[in-house]
């Protein structure tokens, strides 16, 4: 669906207008209205607008606005006007009640916008949530319940607590790469420390880094989540029991169905725990420490930016680099200093990205047809049915099996390319009336030795009797 077919395309305009301030102010007061209200009548708005916005809509001149002379004359007829405005452009609807009196009924799409405008303009740091510790309680009780539904229910919440963790790593991880960039944009000193302690300290550090290190650790939790999950994927008589309780939650059309969905996302979880720390944590550590030691010699600087060498400098190139016609005093002075490019080794530091140069028409190259050496041919097929054929399919699979009857793809322990073609060629024969076993798909893959295989399940068939 595209974005202006769910919103009215005129829905933002009041916000670019030159009166954009005091709409801005009356969407927050109808926030204020939806919020503390289940009906909203529409002289409750205006009363609120009134009071909440007397001085702004005294002050407002509405110049180029489609506002009545009627409406122009008086504040109460101004704030009937910021009414009719934000009803015109799609921000509310109106309807009359049983008791013929006009209500205030607000789209979805504008109460979340409404949601979000609040909570940017709420300086208060919003702290974290629990979601790690969150995951860990709900898979404990349900693991120690006999409850087939709250199990399901378990992993349905365990994934949606993970995937809002990780969306809270990555605004935590832009955040520290904003105030980085609003750092060095500051020539005071008072304003880096401010920024860094206030800002940064209150917003960034306590509300969410802190509690993500001490609180809610994903080392301290991780292994406890991992092994109910994996308690939990490797019965099969309980995985049945979970699907059905999802099918019966109308989570899935059919029972495979459900019972797929949540193997995949026992799978994800634990892999999204494997990796957090690496690819979340100590990536957001490292732009931490850099903006720390930036903002250390940012106030070093500007403490001592007039008592020693290094300061002057640091001046002098800040008004050349402000100064667009001081290009010829540039000039003249860059043969004195030797100034070098700062810069520092990382793990991506040895890799850059290979340039493809301009393609050139180049002369074709013309390929023989060659007949096939029939010798070959017959000694390359000899080859094929006695390496990878269906006895070598047959004991391979068995060597898996062992005395089991049912095994994963992470008990496989493929170590060469024979036995990762021997895993392809036991999916290829599966379906083959003739073979001992069956393979079922469960959605995504493993990884391992460099050999990438998809997550299945091999089954030994039972004999007919």
């Amino acid at each position: 669906m595209k974005f202006f077919e769910v919103i009215p395309h005129d829905l933002f305009s009041p916000l670019a207008s030159p009166n954009r301030v005091l709409y801005a102010n009356a969407l927050d007061v109808l926030y204020a209205a939806y919020r503390e209200n289940l009906k909203i009548p529409e002289d409750v708005l205006y009363s609120m607008l009134r009071s909440k916005l007397e001085q702004q809509l005294a002050e407002a001149t509405f110049e180029g606005e489609d506002i009545d002379e009627e409406e122009l004359r008086d504040i109460s007829g101004r704030a009937r006007f910021l009414i009719r405005k934000l009803c015109s452009k799609g921000w509310f609807e109106k309807q009359r009640g049983d008791d013929f009196e006009e209500y205030i009924t607000v789209p979805s799409y504008s109460s979340r916008l409404l949601e979000l405008f609040h909570q940017l303009r709420d300086d208060r740091p919003i702290r974290g949530y629990s979601y790690v510790f969150g995951t860990y309680s709900t898979l404990k009780v349900a693991h120690e319940s006999g409850s087939i539904y709250d199990k399901m229910a378990a992993i349905y919440g365990a994934y949606d607590n993970t995937l809002a963790l990780i969306k809270l790593l990555q605004m935590v991880y832009h955040n520290v790469k904003h105030y980085f960039q609003m750092q060095l944009d500051m020539q005071e000193v008072n304003e880096v420390l401010s920024s860094h302690f206030n800002d940064f300290g209150q917003k960034v550090v306590e509300a969410y880094i802190r509690p993500l290190k001490i609180k809610d650790s994903v080392p301290k939790y991780r292994v406890p989540i991992q092994s109910v999950l994996k308690n939990w994927v490797e019965d099969d008589t309980l995985l049945l029991a979970m699907a059905n309780a999802a099918l019966q939650d109308k989570r899935g059309k059919t029972l495979e169905i459900c019972r797929s969905d949540l193997v995949q996302k026992i799978f994800w979880i634990e892999d999204r725990y494997n990796n957090l720390e690496h690819d979340y944590l100590d990536e957001i550590d490292a732009q931490v420490r850099r903006y720390t030691r930036a903002a250390t010699q940012k106030v070093e600087n500007l403490t001592n930016r007039d008592q020693n060498v290094r300061g002057n400098l640091n001046v002098l190139l800040t008004a050349l680099s402000r100064n667009r016609r001081a290009s010829e005093l540039v000039d003249q002075i860059q043969p004195v200093f030797q100034l070098y490019e700062q810069s520092f080794l990382s793990e991506k530091s040895l890799w850059y990205r290979k340039r493809p140069g301009k393609r050139t028409k180049a002369a074709p190259v013309y390929i023989k047809d060659t007949t096939p050496d029939a010798e070959a041919s017959a000694q390359a097929a000899q080859l094929l049915r006695s390496e990878y054929g269906r006895a070598a399919i047959t004991a391979y699979v068995q060597g898996w099996l062992g005395e089991s009857d049912v095994c994963y793809s992470k008990d496989l322990a493929i170590q060469d390319d024979k036995g990762y073609i021997m895993s392809l060629l036991a999916v290829l024969t599966s379906g083959d009336p003739a073979t001992g076993h069956e393979i079922k798909t469960l959605g995504g893959s493993i990884t391992e030795n460099g050999y990438s295989i998809p997550q299945m399940q091999i089954r030994r068939k039972e004999k007919k009797k």
